[in-house]
């Protein structure tokens, strides 16, 4: 008998003295015996692997299938809008449902199931609402939405808006983009109308209204209240000193009461709140904001203000405009998104 012979039988016999030992530990088709053969597929396998995971798929999709019929099915008793305040609160029972026309809000008590049928889905506790979706509670469901800025809501069947009154200015109504910024920046004490009625949306913002409501800001943020008010002589200086005094003002202006430019506005404002409320929400590139290179005046914080989601460029382009004056509605916008990060937006560049 030659060497190679040998070797070969010698292998032979270990190889049959293992699947004699994994035949005498286990049976076929388990850990300890990973054979399977044919009558494990027929009786086992099917079974196990495939019938008893598809019973439970279809169980689950019954249920929610049921859940979105209750949902559709539930008839509110009429359409009606309501306009709630930032603060403000909407409570829904078992078959009402709501709509969210415009503005912010979050789902913040969850007793049952509440379902965005236009997704198919349930939202949890804390989830935000998106603008356009229907949302349900399904049955032996009450639920409460928070207001987080200025809101439209369709309100389907029985619900319930708890909410302080909006403001009245003739110049800012809801069919206006920046309506839900002012309606939070204004009840919030951020900034002021031009009068009771007039809040001029379109008007150009001085570089002493910047320095008063970045100097307010950040009394507010710091101290939760604002105590500073006009100077009896020079009525911006008491904010002024202020700023200067902060930090927040590192240089001086020839003219006080010109426009101020968007680029310069950025910079006041970022040193109102401490870096450490601007965290990172969007990846924007450097260079990559059309008109602000890293080498423009003050590029660091308006790139800063884009990562955060607190501008969003005036563009599908995400163009920034730093030469251009600001308006006031814009103002809204920016106080609005830096005090609330619920607010803050999504962006792509």
């Amino acid at each position: 008998m030659t060497k190679k012979r040998i070797i070969s039988l010698l292998l032979t016999l270990v190889i049959l003295s293992g699947l004699l030992a994994a035949s005498a530990t286990g049976s076929a088709g388990t850990a300890s015996d990973p054979l399977i053969s044919k009558s494990f597929i027929d009786s086992t396998y099917r079974t196990e692997v495939l019938t008893e995971p598809l019973n439970t798929l279809a169980d689950a999709m019954t249920v929610l299938k049921y859940k979105l019929t209750q949902a559709s099915t539930s008839k509110a008793s009429g359409l009606s809008y309501a306009i709630a305040m930032p603060g403000g609160t909407v409570t829904l029972s078992a078959g009402s449902g709501v709509s969210l026309v415009f503005g912010s809000a979050r789902l913040s008590s969850n007793g049952g199931t509440v379902i965005d049928v236009t997704d198919g889905t349930e939202i949890s506790s804390g989830q935000n609402l998106s603008a356009g979706h229907r949302y349900v509670a399904a049955e032996s469901t009450t639920a409460s939405i928070s207001i987080i800025t200025g809101s439209k809501l369709a309100l389907y069947g029985s619900v319930s808006v708890i909410t302080t009154e909006a403001p009245k200015f003739t110049d800012v109504t809801d069919s206006l983009w920046h309506y839900p910024y002012v309606c939070y920046a204004v009840k919030n004490g951020l900034v002021n109308g031009r009068s009771e009625t007039i809040y001029a949306p379109d008007a150009n913002l001085s570089i002493a209204e910047a320095i008063k409501l970045a100097a307010c800001m950040h009394q507010l943020y710091n101290n939760g209240s604002v105590t500073l008010v006009n100077d009896a002589t020079t009525w911006y200086k008491s904010y002024l000193d202020y700023a200067t005094q902060n930090d927040i003002v590192t240089k001086t202006y020839n003219d006080y009461n010109a426009s101020i430019t968007r680029s310069e506005f950025v910079a006041i404002f970022y040193a109102a709140l401490p870096v450490s409320q601007y965290t990172q929400k969007n990846a924007v590139g450097d260079n990559t904001i059309p008109d602000v290179k890293l080498t423009a005046a003050n590029a660091s914080q308006i790139y800063t203000f884009y990562r955060a989601g607190i501008l969003a460029g005036s563009d599908s382009y995400g163009t920034f405009y730093p030469n251009n004056n600001i308006k006031r509605s814009e103002v809204a916008a920016i106080l609005t998104r830096m005090f609330e990060k619920d607010a803050r937006q999504s962006i792509t560049l």
